[in-house]
């Protein structure tokens, strides 16, 4: 009870920010969409909230109790019913958008007293520091006595990357998430005393007012798909806005922690991004070869634009005098230099700045960078061409050659300020300055490049038939015929991709993207393209023919990247890498990578494939093979985390998810996808943006420290082999079920087509990818993403627990004593430990009283009545054995900020459910989604427009329930 004043106490100033941003919301409600719509939000409000507060009074209600609870829930559920099918259609649409904008409002609220949180614990004297931060992170260094030396090992040793997708989860629009950044930023100001007179109150709450009549007024839904080039947009404005600050600050906060108590500690640039936002064409046909180039150009203006603004504002402010300062000889002698190559412009200064050396100096850097920021080839950002260009030599000699010598110079200016004793200059803002360089170069974040593993044996099989090197087709052939002919074409130093050739457009699309891969890492460096993830590897030879390709372009030394994305690739990975790591012509290419290979494992797939028990498990035996296997022939291994932001594609608190990861296998070295909606949720606010990021350096730090008697003690023991027995036992029962009924059952995919909004969601406009990778109806062609979204919008949650309560019943069944080994490994154990923690989650957010209304949409009642009794029956079972192996009388109870956040958003999302089943029925009776062109209208028909209507409509409650949820896929 203490905990729960306690928790009161401390959520206090949330509820009240809810209920300012509730109150003025409903006030644009009523000025906008009227009392009407105002008094339906109500109706709906209160019903739902009553019908879920008999929901929770049933669990340990006494039977007459009982029967009253039931009896009063179905009346509410025929209330809530009527007013939902009694709405016309343009008030349910505006009840619809007042639920939809209150979860934009509340998600604000919530990020940003996360923010206030961790001021708390900052600002609090002597405060037990935050799980997960740095600080916390370095109170453990302390406490476990680590030596300077063996501390300087673990930061040299560390190699972070966060890596941003263009994934299509992201269902907020750009426009919503800038006006709630500003409503966080309204209600930080009213946090640290800023509003303190009445005008300034008034000011305020105009400002606030104001902004959320914006967001009434915005439309939630995109009316276009974004292409590429929006994407590539939208992932810059995290860069600009946010990340630019937010991940060299990250850096000093580290830097001031750790000289508290190791003075002499150096931090190396450890911690970078990555993107596949304009390099992922993988089943996307709108990203090829030009779009990486278009990123990597217009991310390199942002990034040199940023430099120049901060080189501007440091010369304004180093206006020390040759009169009263001295400067390095190897300073003056580059001034010198400057002067000789820029002697129009050193007039332009005058004698005064000729006085002034740092002024002079920093002068000529921010006019070389006006230089360097847009090459030759900017007018013709991508040629095919086949011969290699050296673009160096095009440019401008005043531009730089590289971010390196941009550095060079920096650190003259730094090393001069030093020599003269102003030390709070050299580690000030010009220090800052020199770590974005560090971290950005001049290409802000390095992109991947991923394609799928048939595209290139396609390719590869057109050019040995065209060029006459192989009569039969190479993709019929088993794979040692494919190894003989690939070796053959890797020691061949021939080029057989020359001009002329009559290939398929497929074909030269493959060439092209190796082509452009070369150009773009010669015009912006070897670390702008910093990988090559093949999808779906399966075998050695798909990574040989990514070698092939490679070498026709010179490319000797790129990262190939193989990503195993089904349980039986999981399986054969270890097996796939052993062969390529003896192989002779790949372990020659692997040298040229400093014998360092990346592994990419899907999460998402795997999950899809197997089940989220069996996905899980898989992964950490398949980590702790190739941790094995690295050691066995000498090659670092960095594990690629494909990550999703749903629990079903591998989401989860990040913190917990790399303590949970084998011991062994971190190592120091990772990489973690940042997928779609987390991108917004996760940096769209500096603050959150630090807190994230600290999360993941403190968690890989932990695990990451070179001592084994730490790491067994207090980060990840090994699990005995009794405890891995029993996850093998789980994992196969687990898949065995879930396999049964997605894959073995004919029938499923008709329930899932019909008791989900599958079929809509390919209507909404949240990314340039296909949903599916090939034109059937088959399970096995959709892509984890909507497969994942469609059953988070029916409540059902599945693809996060299916399985998971018959493994654990059976286990447990014959063996009571079962249930407290399993207690046990879940106390002691940090993977069952994240796994059943995420798994609370997922369960809590599914509801089978909300989704048993989207069953009304299956069209068979004999299908829908024996498919959702199976899942319901499922999903009781589970809820029951999680909590009896994790405590508590509810799911959440050992995580009840969570579990409030969840309660707080139930009743808001069931009207949009409600909405949603009664739309979709509607929209499906008239022939199923339809979207107009202004152009099409006048000439459409009546039941044509009503469809177009009806489509606009369901879009907009999958973009509320997503935002109520805070999932899509």
């Amino acid at each position: 009870m203490l905990e729960q004043e306690t928790r009161r106490e401390k959520d206090a100033p949330l509820r009240y920010d809810i209920r300012t941003l509730g109150d003025a919301l409903g006030q644009a409600i009523k000025r906008y969409g009227g009392y009407t719509v105002f008094d339906t939000v109500e109706r709906l409000r209160i019903s739902c909230k009553r019908l879920r507060e008999c929901t929770d009074l049933l669990a340990h209600a006494s039977d007459t109790e009982a029967q009253r609870l039931h009896a009063e829930i179905h009346e509410l559920d025929q209330e809530i019913t009527h007013i939902v099918a009694t709405c016309d259609l343009d008030t349910a649409v505006d009840v619809i958008r007042a639920f939809t904008v209150y979860f934009h409002l509340v998600n604000t609220a919530e990020q940003y007293h996360r923010i206030r949180r961790r001021q708390v614990y900052e600002e609090t004297p002597h405060h037990t520091p935050q799980r997960g931060s740095l600080a916390a992170l370095i109170a453990f260094f302390k406490e476990q006595q680590l030596s300077q030396e063996t501390l300087q090992q673990l930061l040299d040793s560390l190699a972070i990357e966060l890596v941003f997708t263009a994934h299509p989860t992201e269902a907020t629009r750009r426009s919503l998430i800038t006006k709630t950044s500003r409503i966080a930023g309204l209600l930080e100001d009213r946090d640290h005393g800023k509003i303190k007179t009445p005008r300034q109150q008034k000011s305020w709450q105009h400002n606030l007012e104001g902004t959320i009549d914006l967001l009434w007024r915005t439309d939630a839904v995109r009316r276009v798909r974004p292409q590429p080039i929006d994407e590539i947009k939208m992932g810059i404005y995290y860069l600009d806005e946010v990340l630019y600050q937010a991940l060299p600050d990250l850096y000093a906060e580290f830097e001031d922690l750790l000289h508290e108590v190791y003075p002499q500690a150096q931090v190396p640039p450890f911690l970078r991004l990555g993107s596949w936002i304009g390099g992922d064409q993988d089943g996307n046909p709108f990203v090829g070869p030009e779009t990486m180039h278009t990123a990597l150009r217009l991310q390199r203006e942002h990034i040199i634009n940023h430099y120049r603004d901060t080189i501007e504002l440091l010369a304004q402010e180093y206006s020390q005098s040759l009169s009263h300062t001295r400067i390095t000889p190897e300073l003056q002698e580059a001034i010198e230099h400057d002067t000789l190559l820029l002697p129009q412009y050193d007039q332009e200064l005058g004698p005064q700045t000729a006085l002034e050396p740092y002024r002079r100096k920093l002068s000529f850097i921010w006019k070389r960078l006006g230089a360097t920021i847009t090459p030759p080839s900017s007018t013709e950002p991508y040629t095919q061409t086949f011969a290699p260009q050296s673009r160096q030599k095009a440019r401008p000699s005043i531009a730089f050659s590289s971010a390196e010598e941009l550095l060079t110079e920096l650190r003259l200016i730094q090393d001069s300020l030093l020599a003269d004793g102003e030390t709070e200059l050299a580690r000030g803002d010009l220090a800052h300055l020199i770590r974005q360089v560090e971290l950005f170069g001049f290409y802000f974040v390095a992109l991947d490049v991923r394609q799928h593993s048939a595209r290139h044996a396609n390719a590869v099989a057109e050019l040995l038939q065209l060029t006459g090197l192989c009569q039969e087709d190479y993709r019929t052939l088993d794979e040692p015929a494919r190894l003989r002919i690939l070796e053959k074409l890797l020691q061949d130093p021939r080029v057989l991709t020359r001009p002329g050739l009559k290939l398929s457009d497929d074909t030269w699309h493959i060439i092209h993207t190796f082509q452009a891969i070369r150009q773009a890492r010669d015009e912006y460096g070897k670390r702008a393209v910093s990988c090559y993830v093949i999808s779906m590897s399966n075998s050695l030879s798909d990574l040989l023919e990514v070698q092939f390709f490679c070498k026709e372009f010179g490319l000797d030394d790129l990262p190939i990247v193989p990503l195993f994305e089904t349980i039986e690739d999981l399986h054969n990975c270890t097996d796939i890498l052993d062969q390529a790591f003896t192989h002779p012509v790949y372990s020659v290419y692997l040298a040229n990578c400093q014998r360092q290979q990346q592994v990419m494992l899907g999460y998402s797939d795997s999950s899809k494939d197997g089940g989220i028990l069996t996905s899980s498990w898989e992964l950490y035996e398949a980590q702790l093979r190739l941790a094995a296997l690295g050691r066995k022939h000498g090659i670092g291994i960095t594990i690629f985390h494909g990550r999703g932001g749903a629990i079903g594609r591998g989401g989860g608190p990040i913190y917990e998810a790399v303590l949970g990861q084998p011991p062994g296998t971190v190592n120091g070295h990772i990489r973690i996808t940042e997928q779609g909606e987390m991108l917004s949720f996760k940096y769209g606010l500096y603050e959150i943006a630090i807190r994230n990021m600290e999360l993941v350096v403190a968690g890989v730090a932990r695990a990451s420290i070179p001592d084994e008697r730490i790491i067994e003690k207090y980060v990840h023991p090994h699990a005995p082999e009794e405890w891995r027995d029993v996850m093998r036992e789980l994992s196969s029962k687990a898949h065995a079920r879930y396999r049964d009924l997605i894959y073995n059952d004919p029938a499923f995919i008709t329930f899932f087509e019909q008791a989900t909004p599958v079929s809509e969601l390919g209507w909404l406009n949240i990314g340039s990818r296909p949903a599916r990778r090939a034109k059937n109806r088959a399970i096995e062609e959709l892509r984890a993403i909507p497969w994942v979204f469609s059953w988070m919008q029916s409540r059902y949650v599945l693809p996060s627990w299916y399985g998971v309560g018959s493994a654990l019943e059976e286990y447990i069944a014959d063996h009571p004593e079962h249930l407290e080994l399993l207690r046990h490994m879940y106390h002691h154990w940090p993977f069952l430990g994240a796994f059943l923690d995420n798994l609370q989650m997922t369960l809590s957010k599914a509801d089978m009283h909300i989704a048993q209304r989207y069953t009304s949409l299956v069209e068979d009642p004999a299908l829908r009545q024996r498919i959702s009794q199976q899942i319901q029956e499922e999903y009781e079972r589970t809820r029951k054995l999680v909590i009896s192996i994790v405590g508590g009388e509810n799911l959440l109870d050992t995580s009840r900020v969570l579990q409030e956040s969840i309660k707080r958003r139930n009743p808001y999302v069931d009207p949009l459910s409600y909405f949603q089943v009664e739309l979709i029925q509607r929209l499906r009776v008239l022939g199923g989604p339809l979207m107009l062109r202004k152009d099409e209208e006048e000439s459409a028909t009546e039941q044509d427009l009503e469809r177009a209507r009806l489509t606009s409509a369901v879009l907009l409650t999958i973009n509320g329930i997503a935002a109520g949820l805070r999932n899509t896929g």
